[in-house]
């Protein structure tokens, strides 16, 4: 039966991958969350990109209950990614409405928007 296919990494390898994930993924936005913080700004992050990494994880969520039988592992790696995604979002609608005084609508398009043309 497919069950008794022994091919391929041993599960204790994946589980070890998506252990590291979890961690680069942390470590990754972490230390940016609290630069935020002291600064009380975002910087040059995107209110776009925020977003469409916290969709990437609802989804990879929803598709992890409903694909690959809720594997704990994998939903704890996406709502580590989600809830850190989201914080990096209120932080920049958050700081740039409250101490910068841009508007919902220029932090999104702030991607798109140029003060000035570059020429090269």
């Amino acid at each position: 039966s497919p069950e008794n296919l022994s091919w391929g990494p041993p599960e204790e390898l994946f589980a070890l991958a998506q252990i590291a994930a979890t961690i680069l993924n942390t470590l990754a936005l972490v230390p940016q969350l609290w630069q935020n913080y002291q600064r009380k700004s975002s910087g040059d992050y995107s209110a776009v990109t925020s977003t469409l990494a916290a969709l990437g994880c609802s989804i990879r969520l929803f598709t992890t209950l409903e694909l690959a039988d809720g594997d704990l592992l994998l939903l704890f790696n996406y709502a580590v990614a989600l809830l850190l995604n989201l914080s990096v979002l209120v932080q920049i609608l958050w700081f740039g409405t409250k101490e910068e005084g841009k508007s919902v609508i220029n932090l999104f398009l702030a991607d798109v928007k140029t003060s000035e043309v570059v020429r090269g």
